[in-house]
């Protein structure tokens, strides 16, 4: 007879037997009423998630739980997003272990902005119309991380190639610059000044005679004598033909006698005319000041004319202004009030026409300037088919004779290129790039968990066969040595000694036992102690994981920083 759920699924075919997980941890099955909508979300989830990259969505071995929150998993881990969440997603998980993930995941959402809210138990029900807007928003943000982040890498990547390296037009024009820079360099050591004569001693001079006396060592009398003549000369320079001595050669007696003459006339000179000087000097700096004051107060005056000249300008352009204000004010005032009395679906209907009419005008503007360039080129190739017409037969052949053969070769270059372009995209499209690399990296990745998978399970029925084996093993002992105990019981209690050795080999049988169970608890212990080292170990790897994850991060962070500064660097240097 067909119990009441085989009747219920008979009558509503679109109901379905679903897996869900219960309070208590357990997978139960439950009735779930199939829905066109959920069944097309449902499909659109997984092909969003290979669209995205996420290939374990095409497994057909897998449940849909495992792909929607494999799927999830693997678009927040490619938003980057900084959570102190451990977010491990593996097949074959336990029960505990999938509902603290799903938990997880739920609360990992908010933090990320998620506009959709979402449950823990609508994952779990896999109730497709919740699951997958959210699915939608993490796979667009994913996307556009990852688009990001390939961005960021490229400019890093040109940054650190113009930091290492140098196209060869930088390098020939650093040597151009190099090879002026040797030249400019050649060329001011070639006339550096000379020094002629050096002082042994110096005396108490002012700053003037310091530097006439200066420019009397290097050879150039002119400018020491400009620099007399244009400071005054109120103090004596003392010194004579020991005063002076050559550097690098010793003076001969005539030019050691001009050199003292020379002095002589000139301590004469500033002696005697100290005094004109200096009043001629202060004579002439009046009389300067005044000039210039004169040639300031005439500037002042033209700037003055100019500025009321152009002040008188801007004076009639703002009385201009003004009236055309006022006018302009008048006729709106004037249109406020036709508008006022005039009727509202008129005034609408001129101001959608008045619209109108400048979009017509703008488009007869432009069809006419259409038919400009239009007409222009019908001209001109009316007047290339006139000079073609005005040719002899021969001259028309051998004009398109040669257009043919100028076409013909411009085919030929064509496939030339063509074939050119497809043997270079064979090329390219035999060498895998960095996204498809990736996804057969990520496929063995999954074969090999797959691989591991059933390794796991292999050793599971292995240790269970163990298990049985040695549980029969056991349990035909204790059969036998049961059996044994009835044969020598019923042996024994024939006689009083019988009795005593059944009493002492039953005594030996249960020490037997006593031991037996000890050994079998000692290696019970042994294996539970193993169990909990192994689990502190995985715990502990885990936590390493988180924190080489978190790491990974920073680091990036860091990258993207450097890379900042980098560029502003840069930026800086280039201007």
């Amino acid at each position: 007879m067909a119990s009441n759920r085989d009747i219920f699924s008979k009558h509503l075919p679109n109901v379905k037997l679903a897996t869900r997980i219960d309070a208590e941890g357990r997978e139960v099955q439950v009735e779930r009423r199939e829905d066109e909508d959920a069944t097309a979300k449902e499909q659109e989830t997984f092909d969003l998630l290979v669209a995205a990259g996420y290939y374990r969505a095409r497994i057909k071995g897998l449940s849909s739980f495992d792909k929607v929150v494999g799927g999830m998993t693997w678009c927040i881990e490619c938003c980057d997003y900084d959570v102190d969440v451990d977010l491990l997603f593996h097949e074959n998980l336990t029960i505990g272990q999938k509902i603290a993930l799903v938990e997880k995941i739920v609360s990992v959402l908010p933090q990320m902005k998620c506009p959709f809210q979402i449950e823990p138990h609508q994952i779990q029900g896999l109730e497709f119309l919740s699951i997958h807007p959210v699915i939608q928003w993490l796979v667009k943000k994913s996307v556009e991380n990852r688009t990001e982040r390939a961005q960021r890498l490229k400019r890093f990547a040109i940054g650190q190639f113009h930091n290492h390296y140098q196209y060869k037009t930088d390098k020939d024009h650093l040597a151009k610059i190099r090879i002026a820079s040797a030249h400019i360099k050649r060329i001011q050591e070639l006339y550096n000044p000379t020094r002629l004569y050096q002082r042994k001693d110096t005396g108490n001079e002012d700053e003037k005679t310091r530097v006439r006396m200066t420019l009397l060592e290097y050879g150039n009398a002119a400018a020491a004598s400009a620099v007399c003549e244009s400071h005054s000369r109120n103090r004596a320079v003392g010194g004579d033909e020991d005063a002076i001595s050559s550097p690098t050669h010793r003076l001969d007696t005539d030019e050691r006698n001009a050199m003292h003459k020379h002095y002589t006339e000139l301590q004469q000179e500033m002696e005697t005319d100290a005094k004109q000087l200096s009043e001629h000097s202060q004579i002439k700096m009046l009389e300067a000041s005044k000039e210039a004051l004169e040639r300031k107060v005439q500037r002042n005056l033209k700037e003055n004319e100019e500025i009321e000249i152009e002040f008188m300008k801007q004076q009639q352009q703002l009385q201009k202004l003004e009236e055309q204000k006022q006018q302009l004010e008048a006729e709106i005032e004037q249109y406020k009030a036709i508008q006022a009395k005039a009727d509202p679906e008129l005034l609408t209907k001129v101001q959608d026409m008045l619209k109108q009419h400048d979009q017509l005008k703008k488009e007869e503007s432009e069809f006419k300037e259409f038919c400009r360039q239009d007409l222009a080129n019908l001209q001109k190739e009316i007047d290339e088919l006139e000079a073609f017409n005005t040719q002899t037969p021969e001259e028309q052949e051998a004009a398109v004779s040669k257009e043919k053969a100028q076409i013909q070769k411009l085919k030929l270059q064509i496939a030339k290129k063509n074939r050119g372009i497809v043997a270079i995209q064979r090329r390219l499209d035999a060498i895998p790039d960095r996204t498809e690399l990736t996804q057969y990296q990520r496929r063995f990745h999954e074969l090999y968990n797959e691989m591991s998978a059933k390794h796991i399970e292999t050793k599971q029925y292995y240790t269970l066969f163990n298990t049985l084996n040695d549980k029969k093993r056991y349990l035909e002992r204790e059969l036998s040595l049961l059996n044994s105990i009835c044969e020598a019981y019923n042996e024994g209690m024939t006689s009083a000694q019988g009795r005593e050795e059944f009493i002492k080999q039953f005594e030996a049988i249960v020490a037997g036992v006593k031991q037996t169970e000890q050994k079998v608890r000692q290696k019970y212990n042994e294996e539970c102690a193993r169990r909990d080292a192994l689990n502190a170990e995985l715990q502990s790897l885990l936590e390493l994981q988180r924190q080489y994850a978190a790491a990974v991060k920073q680091l990036t962070k860091e990258c993207q920083r450097c890379e900042q500064l980098q560029q502003h660097l840069k930026s800086i240097r280039q201007k």
